[in-house]
């Protein structure tokens, strides 16, 4: 069985691979969620996750596996494959050499660190800095330019594992001097859908900001929230991390 995961970055297409994965898989699931992707890039970066449920292939989706790597073969750009199945491993180690993209090789407890560096000097990255910090349990967001949907897809996969391994996040931190705004109708209601989904994760929100957006989401938010909303100066981190910790 194959599960597509879609939700990883930009440029990024994972999938999860268990049970007996069939040529079906490959045809109605893999290549066109591929094809798919590449509507919108020419490079594409693939999580390949061999779950510990795995249990073989079957030899058309082995067929359709080789097929597919031919057929993409000028679009990849990077391929994580996470596995603790040995003759996959061994196999990816014969052959990476041939494939154009970067390849790297994980084992099934360091799935995140796979992500991670899929998600490595993406775009995304250079539109929104996300610091994540494990002793006060609290995410920084920094905006720098308008946002996108695929910003939020990028914060969420950090974020959401973040949570899973921590157990809870204490607060989000949104810091920016002049808040840029939304690329498009569809980035805003990411962004709602992505306070919809972690408002309840977390205790308090924090704007630190001159922009008007922080006033704002002190005044109004807190009527669609669970987290309580507190607006800080631009120049007020320090306080606004010690609001989060009290």
């Amino acid at each position: 069985m194959v599960k597509v995961m879609n939700d990883i970055g930009q440029n990024v297409i994972g999938f999860e691979l268990s049970g007996v994965v069939t040529g079906e898989d490959y045809e109605k699931k893999l290549i066109p969620a591929i094809k798919k992707k590449l509507n919108s890039t020419d490079k594409v970066r693939v999580l390949y996750h061999v779950t510990k449920d795995f249990d073989s292939y079957e030899f058309k989706a082995m067929f359709d596996d080789a097929k597919a790597g031919l057929e993409f073969f000028a679009n990849w750009e990077k391929i994580a494959v996470v596995s603790d199945v040995e003759w996959i491993v061994n196999g990816v180690k014969i052959f990476a050499f041939s494939v154009p993209g970067k390849v790297k090789i994980f084992n099934n407890a360091e799935v995140e660190e796979a992500k991670q560096w899929l998600l490595e000097d993406e775009k995304l990255e250079q539109k929104i800095k996300i610091t994540l910090d494990s002793d006060s349990k609290i995410a920084i967001l920094e905006p720098t330019e308008s946002l996108s949907k695929d910003d939020f897809l990028y914060a969420k996969s950090l974020i959401d594992p973040f949570i899973e391994k921590e157990g809870k996040l204490n607060g989000i931190i949104i810091y920016t001097k002049n808040f840029p705004g939304w690329d498009s109708f569809s980035g805003f209601l990411t962004h709602m859908e992505f306070i919809k989904e972690h408002h309840k994760k977390i205790k308090k929100l924090a704007f630190v900001t001159d922009s008007f957006v922080g006033e704002m989401g002190e005044k109004v938010g807190s009527h669609f929230v669970s987290a309580e909303i507190k607006n800080f100066d631009y120049n007020a981190l320090d306080k606004a991390k010690e609001w989060i910790a009290s």
